[in-house]
C-alpha cells in the first residue's frame, strides 16, 4: 500500500493516492526555490522535506483510509509535531516553522513543552516510529551545516531573526498548499497563472501556451498610454506639473533599491507617476513585482480603476486587487451579471492569486500588508515571501498609525536592507521618517524622487486655494448661513465625526437647501452606497448643478472631487491639506476657498486624533496660514506629534518580536475598533442573502459580494439593536432596521452616530 500524504482527488477517475515521499520532495524543492531569493534555500528545503514526517505513522495512514471510506467518525491525527521534533535536534528554528505549518507560529519559549506533547511518553514512542519509517523510505534526516550558515547573519539580532523565520514560514506554507492543490485540483492550480489575454496558434493550428505577464510588458504599455495622454491633454499649470513629476519619476527610477519619497501636491498626478517610478525601477533592478498599498477602500477602488484602464490591453487580471471588499462585481466594474462565466472565472482567479500574491502588479490595503507582516497564522503569512525583491509603494503614507510606527518602520528597514525591497513613501503631507530621534527611529536615508526645491516650486504652482479662518466658533446654522452668504452652489463640508455630519446635514435641511442637491457621505452608508453617492456628486459637479456634500473624513485622501468651496472643521494638519486637495483640484478657477471653522457644537475623536488636532491649531493662526502651502512644514508638525503620541503599543510589539513570541506579535492591528458587520438593504444585497439562505451557509464568493453592502457596528450598538437585526446563517447578520437613502443606517428611526474610523480595511 502507498504511504500517502493525502487521499485521492475525488474527481480523479484513477483515484490515485498522493504519495507522501513525492509530496515531501516536491514541497522541499518548491520551498527551497521560494527561499533562495532571500538566501535561505537549504532552510526552505529541509523545512519542506520534514514538515509532514508525522504522516509516516500508521495512525495517520489509518485516518486517511477512514476518510477515504467516508467514515464521519474519523478524527484527525496530529502530525506536525514529529517533523518539528526532528528539526529541534538538528536546527531549532526549523522546528518552529514545521510545528506551526497548520496551527500557526508558536512562541519560541513555549516550543519545548509543545514538542513534549500532552503525553510525553506516547509522543516519544510515536516519534521513534516515524523516524524509522522515514529512514526506511530514504528521507534525508540529517541537516547539513549550511543551514546555520544561512541564518548566521540574523542570529545576533533577534528582530532580524524574527522576520527571516516568518518569511521562511511563508515559503513553507505556500509550497505545501501549492503541491496539495496540484493533487486535489490541478485545474485550479493551472488557473493561477496570469497570461496575456489571447491564444497564440502556430502554422499547424496547434495552440501555443500563453506567456505570463511580465513587468517589462507593464512598463511598455504604460509608456505607450502616457504618450497618448500627452498628445490629448492641454498644457494647463496643473498638467505641466504632472508632466514634470512623471518625468522625475522615470529619471529617478534608475537608482538602486532603497527608500524613496514622492512628495507631490494634491492633484499632481501621484497615482500615475508613482506607477511609472515603480515599474521603471523594478525593471531596472530586476525586481519581481510592484505592490501598491493604500489606506482606504475609496482610494483602492479609484486606483484600481485608473490602472485597469491603463492596462486594459493586458487583460482584466493584469491588476490584482486584494482587499476585504473585493467582489466579482468590482472585477467587472459593476457592469456584468454574476451569472456571466467570465465574471465568475475572473473572480475565482483573483481569489486564488490573492492567497500568495504571485502576480506582477498588486493593489492592496495597508491593513492587508502590515497585518500579514506581523501575523502568525498560515493563511495570512502565505504571501509574505513574494514581498522579497519587490517595490512597495505606500500611498498616503501619513495615515500609518503613529502608535505602531516603531515596528512598521523596523520591518520596512529590514526588507530594504536584507531582502532587495524598495519602499516608496507617497503623499503631499510627508511624515518625519528620515533619521532617528529620541522618540522614533526612522530610515537612515530617504531619496527624494522630486528634488525638494522642485517640489516646493510645484506646491507654489498648484497653490489653487486660499485658506480662510473665521475667528469665532460656528454653530451649524452659522455654517449654513455662510454658505448662503457666499452663494456657494457647490460646496464640500467635511467634519470630524458622524454626529457632526448629521447635525450639519440637518442644518442645511432646516435652511431649505434644495434636497435634490444635498448629499451625505460617511460610513453610515455601505460601500456600494458611498460609490453611488460619489458618482452622482461627480456628475453634478461636471454639469455645474447645485451640489452640497456633507461628509466625514472618508473623502479626504485620494478621492477625486473638485469643488470650488470646501469647508473643513479644524482637524489634524495633514487632514486639512488633504481636504484642500478636493478644492479647485484641476485649477480651472483662479482660486478656490477653503474655510477652516471651529464647530461650536461639534466634537473631535478622542485619543491621537485629539492630540493631532491640538498640535495643528498652533499652525493655524491667520499670519501663519500661508505655510500650509509648504511641503516642509509637515516634517516639523509630525515631529511635534511624535513627541506627544503614545508609542507604547508599538514598543510592546517590538518586545514580543525580540522574544520570538509570534502569537503575541500577531496582536498587531492597524484597525483599532472591534466592530461587527451587518448587511443592510441596499442594491443587490437582498438577492445575495436569498442565495445564502438557500445554501444554508455563506461561502467565499457570496461573502465577497456582500462586503459592498456592509455597515460596521460597535459591540454596544450591536448588543442594543437585537430587534433590528436577524442572523441569516451563523455569524452573518442582516440589518432589518431602517436604511435611509440620504443618511444610511437607522436605528429606532434615528441614524446611528459613530466616529468615522472604520473605512480602513
Amino acid at each position: 500500500m502507498v504511504i500517502a500524504a493525502h487521499t485521492p482527488n475525488p474527481n480523479d477517475p484513477e483515484k490515485k493516492w498522493h504519495p507522501l515521499q513525492a509530496h515531501l520532495t516536491k514541497v522541499a524543492h518548491k520551498a527551497a526555490a521560494f527561499a533562495a531569493v532571500m538566501g535561505g534555500e537549504r532552510c526552505g528545503y529541509y523545512a519542506g522535506l520534514w514538515h509532514d514526517l508525522g504522516k509516516y505513522h500508521q495512525d495517520f495512514q489509518d485516518y486517511l483510509q477512514a476518510c477515504h471510506r467516508g467514515d464521519k467518525r474519523a478524527k484527525s491525527v496530529p502530525h506536525a509535531i514529529h517533523g518539528a521534533k526532528l528539526a529541534a535536534t538538528q536546527f531549532q528554528p526549523l522546528a518552529v516553522l514545521i510545528y506551526g505549518h497548520h496551527s500557526g507560529l508558536p512562541a519560541f519559549a513555549a516550543l519545548k513543552s509543545k514538542l513534549a506533547g500532552r503525553n510525553p511518553e506516547r509522543t516519544a514512542t510515536a516519534y521513534q516510529t516515524v523516524i524509522e519509517q522515514a529512514k526506511a523510505a530514504g528521507i534525508d534526516l540529517k541537516a547539513p551545516p549550511m543551514l546555520r550558515q544561512e541564518m548566521a547573519v540574523y542570529q545576533h539580532n533577534s528582530l532580524q531573526c524574527e522576520l527571516f523565520l516568518r518569511l521562511l514560514f511563508s515559503c513553507l506554507i505556500d509550497a505545501d498548499h501549492l503541491d496539495t492543490e496540484e493533487h486535489f485540483n490541478p485545474e485550479k492550480a493551472a488557473q493561477r497563472k496570469i497570461s496575456l489575454p489571447f491564444h497564440s496558434v502556430d502554422s499547424n493550428d496547434v495552440a501555443i501556451e500563453e506567456s505570463p505577464l511580465t513587468l517589462p510588458q507593464f512598463k511598455a504599455e504604460l509608456e505607450r498610454e502616457q504618450q497618448i495622454l500627452l498628445s490629448t491633454v492641454t498644457n494647463t499649470p496643473v498638467n505641466q506639473v504632472r508632466r514634470e513629476v512623471y518625468q522625475f519619476c522615470c529619471d529617478q527610477a534608475l537608482h538602486k533599491p532603497g527608500v524613496f519619497r514622492l512628495c507631490v501636491p494634491t492633484g499632481g498626478g501621484k497615482t500615475r507617476s508613482g506607477l511609472a517610478f515603480a515599474l521603471n525601477h523594478a525593471c531596472e533592478n530586476g525586481q519581481r513585482r510592484v505592490i501598491f498599498a493604500v489606506p482606504y477602500t475609496s482610494i483602492i477602488e479609484q486606483t484600481v480603476d485608473v490602472y485597469r484602464k491603463i492596462f486594459a490591453s493586458l487583460g482584466e487580471m493584469a491588476v490584482l486587487e486584494h482587499h476585504s471588499a473585493i467582489s466579482p462585481e468590482s472585477l467587472k466594474g459593476l457592469k456584468e451579471d454574476w451569472r456571466d462565466d467570465d465574471a465568475r472565472s475572473a473572480y475565482a482567479q483573483a481569489r486564488l492569486i490573492a492567497q500568495n500574491w504571485d502576480a506582477p502588479l498588486i493593489v492592496t490595503t495597508t491593513v492587508q500588508l502590515f497585518d500579514s507582516l506581523f501575523a502568525h497564522r498560515p493563511g495570512r503569512c502565505r504571501k509574505l515571501h513574494n514581498l522579497v525583491n519587490s517595490v512597495i509603494v505606500l500611498d498616503e503614507v501619513q495615515t500609518l498609525p503613529i502608535p505602531l510606527l516603531e515596528p512598521i518602520l523596523d520591518v520596512l528597514r529590514q526588507l530594504v536592507q536584507n531582502y532587495g525591497v524598495t519602499v516608496v513613501l507617497c503623499t503631499a503631507t510627508q511624515p518625519a521618517f528620515e533619521g532617528s530621534t529620541p522618540y522614533l527611529a526612522g530610515f537612515e536615508k530617504i531619496t527624494d524622487i522630486v528634488p525638494p526645491l522642485e517640489a516646493q516650486r510645484h506646491f507654489r504652482a498648484l497653490q489653487r486655494v486660499d485658506y480662510i479662518r473665521p475667528q469665532a466658533s460656528w454653530s451649524w446654522s452659522d455654517l449654513s448661513a455662510d454658505l448662503q452668504q457666499r452663494s456657494a452652489e457647490r460646496a464640500l463640508i467635511i467634519v470630524n465625526t458622524r454626529k457632526d455630519a448629521l447635525a450639519a446635514l440637518a442644518a442645511l435641511q432646516a435652511a431649505e437647501f434644495p434636497p435634490e442637491g444635498l448629499f451625505h457621505l460617511s460610513t453610515l452608508l455601505c460601500g456600494a452606497h458611498r460609490r453611488q453617492v460619489l458618482a452622482v456628486v461627480k456628475q453634478r459637479l461636471a454639469e455645474r448643478l447645485p451640489c452640497w456634500l456633507v461628509s466625514t473624513q472618508v473623502v479626504e485622501a485620494g478621492v477625486d472631487l473638485d469643488f470650488p468651496v470646501v469647508y473643513r472643521a479644524i482637524a489634524p494638519l495633514d487632514r486639512i491639506v488633504q481636504a484642500a486637495g478636493r478644492c479647485n483640484r484641476e485649477g480651472k478657477r483662479d482660486r478656490g476657498q477653503v474655510i477652516l471653522f471651529e464647530p461650536l457644537e461639534g466634537g473631535s475623536p478622542r485619543g491621537l486624533y485629539q492630540t493631532a488636532y491640538t498640535v495643528a491649531k498652533n499652525y493655524l493662526s491667520p499670519e501663519e496660514m500661508e505655510q500650509l502651502h509648504r511641503p516642509d512644514v509637515f516634517v516639523q508638525y509630525f515631529q511635534e506629534l511624535y513627541q506627544q503620541a503614545d508609542l507604547s503599543p508599538g514598543q510592546a510589539i517590538q518586545r514580543a518580536r525580540e522574544k520570538l513570541n509570534y502569537p503575541e506579535v500577531a496582536k498587531f492591528s492597524l484597525i483599532e475598533d472591534e466592530t461587527i458587520p451587518v448587511v443592510v438593504n441596499y442594491g443587490e444585497s437582498d438577492k445575495i442573502l436569498q442565495k445564502v439562505r438557500a445554501q444554508g451557509r455563506v461561502g467565499r464568493e457570496l461573502y465577497g459580494r456582500l462586503q459592498s453592502y456592509v455597515v460596521n457596528l460597535f459591540p454596544w450598538q450591536f448588543n442594543q439593536s437585537e430587534e433590528s437585526r436577524q442572523e441569516v446563517v451563523p455569524g452573518l447578520w442582516e440589518w432589518q432596521g431602517g436604511y435611509d437613502q440620504l443618511v444610511g443606517i437607522e436605528w429606532e428611526g434615528q441614524p446611528i452616530q459613530r466616529d468615522p474610523f472604520d473605512l480602513i480595511v
